[in-house]
């Protein structure tokens, strides 16, 4: 399977070996995405929303797929080299944790609407078109920010093991998580991704295990690393993450897929309880190779590798079958990652349009945006640089929307919610330009080009400022605006929720029951066609 590389000083899969390991588990995945979706392909429910639709233990797997995917192989070691365990517990606790907004959010919109399916379908119904259009534009560009780290990482994990061009293999994952995400919809991705993620949960169990056994350092190569005591930076990760993640996750259709997606509330609560646990312990056994390769001496801080590959100076010390087990590990988590995104980018362009363009003119509309995501991807950006640039879009931006959410905040109009976002954007470079004494690196802190690990308190700034601000630009501006208001001795904006209507993005055609959502038999055969 194996073949030695000098140049990359360890066992690299051979050609033959590579094709047969990607391309069957491909052609395994493909099979499985048409089978889940021949259930869901002429149901307008299920291919569009899946609501109500998913047990506690598939949910819990499915919060396990939308939150992983290749990038943790080169993130979460990094952070492990830098700030040692101590970022590495942080980092997992950060991914895991914004599950339980879910549980409490999930509820929330039900009881706003019980028929709620998705987040801009809430955004339409609460703040109308102007701010509609504005949240699906950035769930769309979110969702490509995701793509494009994810095929960066599957572009440099090919490269790194095998001889293969990765852009062949690259553009085939896209293209099988296309077709079966085309034919189901967001049940096949559902179901996929449950069984894909037993597959990803056994195979990162049997190489942490394999590691363990393999790579022994001794007691004084660890005190001689460090990497184990608690560290400034490990403690400001568990916030700036924390912030980061939970913000940018409510930007992420395929988390609101699944919230929808579980049967009542208990079952949500359980499935994020489960769902945490299962994305705490992957993400810590990742993330604890960075540790692991420093002290073991296959990655040291001053050689030529960046810390980000310290996992493959592990896999490159290890036997040849575990590149190959590398391999089909991450290209189960591509699909997984990928699937979620194409369906997160469906919904996101679907309401966008106001459910009135034909599917397939939608469908069609993915596959040209994985085109220039693909070009992006084979540029190899920063991963993290790119995460960590849209979860700053997040953060200045989600709590105006989420606001909506509350009874008494019902004066707040789609105006102050906008200006409440860009107040949030604003507000991260008047803070980089006071505490950093110039306007040119302040607002270049809005890019966020020096990274997350930093000397100062430049980027836990940031992103604390951008919540704050978003939300203090906000009520200024609704105090400013109703002020005016009753000076022109005009009638005050309140929302109502009407009663027993629901106001989505697209109503026509429409019947709806207490407690399942249907869509006339006609407006299934029309959507569908």
């Amino acid at each position: 399977m194996a073949s030695d590389d000098a140049s990359n000083g360890g066992p690299k899969v051979s050609s033959p070996a590579a094709n047969a390991l990607i391309y069957v588990t491909l052609i395994c995945f493909l099979a499985l995405g048409l089978v889940a979706g021949w259930r869901s392909h002429r149901n307008a429910d299920l291919f569009l929303k899946a609501i109500k639709s998913q047990t506690v233990w598939a949910l819990s797997l499915n919060f396990l797929a939308v939150n992983i995917g290749a990038g943790i192989f080169f993130t979460l070691p990094q952070v492990g080299t830098i700030a040692g365990i101590t970022g590495v517990f942080a980092y997992a606790f950060a991914a895991a944790a914004p599950l339980f907004v879910f549980a409490l959010v999930g509820p929330m919109f039900r009881k706003h609407n019980s028929q709620q399916w998705s987040m801009t379908a809430f955004v339409m119904e609460r703040f109308g078109r102007p701010l509609h259009v504005l949240y699906s534009i950035i769930c769309t560009l979110f969702v490509g920010m995701y793509l494009v780290s994810e095929l960066t990482t599957i572009y440099s994990v090919f490269s790194l093991l095998t001889p293969l061009h990765p852009l062949a293999p690259m553009i085939i994952i896209c293209v099988v998580t296309t077709i079966y995400t085309a034919f189901g919809g967001v049940f096949a991705s559902l179901l996929t991704d449950a069984i894909q993620c037993v597959l990803i949960f056994v195979l990162i169990l049997v190489a942490a295990i394999v590691v363990g056994v393999s790579v022994r350092p001794s007691q004084a190569d660890i005190e001689r690393v460090g990497l184990v005591a608690p560290t400034k930076m490990g403690g400001e990760l568990f916030l700036i993450l924390t912030l980061a993640i939970a913000f940018s996750n409510m930007y992420h259709q395929g988390f609101w897929q699944r919230t929808f997606a579980s049967r009542n509330d208990r079952d949500l609560r359980l499935a994020t309880f489960f769902g945490f646990w299962m994305v705490f312990i992957v993400t810590a056994l990742v993330g604890m190779a960075g540790p692991l390769a420093a002290w073991a001496g296959t990655w040291t801080p001053d050689s030529d590798v960046p810390g980000s590959s310290a996992l493959f100076t592990i896999i490159a010390s290890l036997p040849g079958w575990v590149s190959g087990l590398t391999l089909v590990l991450t290209t189960s988590l591509s699909c997984c990652a990928i699937d979620t995104c194409q369906t997160a980018m469906f919904a996101s362009l679907y309401d966008l349009v106001e459910q009135k363009v034909n599917i397939w003119v939608v469908r069609a509309a993915v596959v040209v945006l994985n085109v220039p995501v693909i070009v992006l991807a084979m540029q190899a950006p920063d991963i993290l640089q790119v995460y960590l640039l849209a979860d700053m879009l997040a953060c200045a931006t989600i709590l105006p929307v989420l606001c909506g959410l509350s009874a008494r905040l019902n004066f707040i109009h789609w105006i102050d919610a906008l200006v409440g976002c860009f107040g949030g954007i604003i507000s991260v470079g008047v803070f980089g330009q006071v505490y950093l004494g110039n306007r040119h690196d302040g607002w270049r802190l809005l890019l966020l080009d020096g990274g997350l690990y930093v000397d100062d308190e430049r980027v836990l700034g940031a992103f604390c400022f951008a919540p704050v601000g978003s939300l203090v630009f906000m009520f200024f501006f609704a105090g400013l605006r109703m002020g005016v208001t009753r000076l022109l001795d005009r009638r005050q904006y309140r929302y109502e929720l009407p009663a027993g209507t629901y106001s989505s993005t697209s109503n026509s055609g429409a019947s709806f029951s207490e407690n399942d959502l249907t869509l006339n038999a006609t407006n299934k055969q029309n959507t569908l066609a």
